[in-house]
């Protein structure tokens, strides 16, 4: 009789370890990041070197991550539009 060499595996039915611990992984992350929101509030106190600002409006709460993440949707749609004016057609390596 051989013995199994697969049997440190689980079988396909079997929900591996992330499936098993998915909940704590959650729960894990969720402590990180307010942990880690926790200390910048803490730490970050005292901490003031802004930049002067150029605009009334970069003085607004979150202007700066909501300029960020316009830039970020405006450059996904460029890419985009830029797509369809320099792509190749389908047959361009196989022009039989």
């Amino acid at each position: 009789m051989t013995k199994d060499t697969k049997s440190d595996h689980h079988s396909p039915g079997e929900p591996n370890w992330l499936e098993r611990n998915v909940n704590v992984i959650i729960v894990a992350l969720v402590i990180a990041c307010v942990a880690t929101l926790v200390a910048q509030l803490v730490f970050g106190l005292g901490y003031d070197d802004h930049h002067p600002a150029h605009f009334p409006q970069e003085e607004w709460f979150g202007f700066q991550a909501a300029f960020g993440f316009a830039a970020f949707v405006g450059a996904v749609f460029l890419g985009q539009a830029l797509r369809l004016i320099v792509r190749r057609s389908e047959n361009y390596y196989d022009p039989d």
